[in-house]
């Protein structure tokens, strides 16, 4: 008898350390787990206060683009493109990385266009740098469409809005 209690004691024993073990490994993964959350927490804070931020830079960048294209053939090119580079240094940081990318192109193909023209690159039969030029400046726009483009509203969304009957 005295054999067998001591066989269960230790049975007891080492079930209790195991027990031990893996409260201490739960206690662990829950706490990574609370870290991680609070990080994503944090960053998805720092992104949704930005929205209406990114979302004014857009529109702004998309009125710049408006701006090159109508000039892109006048002599008010240079001072548009020298604004639109005083803005992108002040608000790149707010634009997806395509748009800031496309918009830095896209200012100073404009300001090179004109430039493209007057060298007689397309009196020789050779467009294509001209239309390359081009199509850096007018890409832009699509560019910007599509960076803040929301998804369209479910049936439900558009039901529990009151925007149907």
């Amino acid at each position: 008898m005295w054999v067998s209690y001591m066989q269960e004691k230790g049975k007891n024993r080492a079930a209790l350390q195991d027990m031990s073990r893996l409260t201490r490994t739960v206690e662990d993964i829950k706490t990574e787990n609370a870290v991680l959350l609070e990080r994503l927490k944090a960053t998805h804070e720092l992104r949704f206060a930005a929205v209406d931020r990114r979302l004014q830079a857009h529109q702004e960048a998309f009125a710049l683009w408006r701006k090159l294209t109508a000039n892109i053939h006048k002599e008010e090119i240079g001072s548009v493109a020298v604004q639109c580079q005083a803005w992108w240094n002040d608000h790149a940081l707010y634009l997806e990385p395509e748009v800031r990318n496309a918009f830095n192109r896209a200012y100073f193909a404009a300001l090179d266009h004109r430039a493209l023209l007057e060298s007689g690159r397309g009196a020789r039969g050779d467009h294509k740098p001209i239309g390359d030029n081009m199509h850096l400046v007018l890409s832009l726009g699509d560019v910007i469409m599509r960076a803040v483009a929301l998804p369209s509203l479910t049936e439900q969304e558009t039901k529990t809005a009151g925007l149907t009957s």
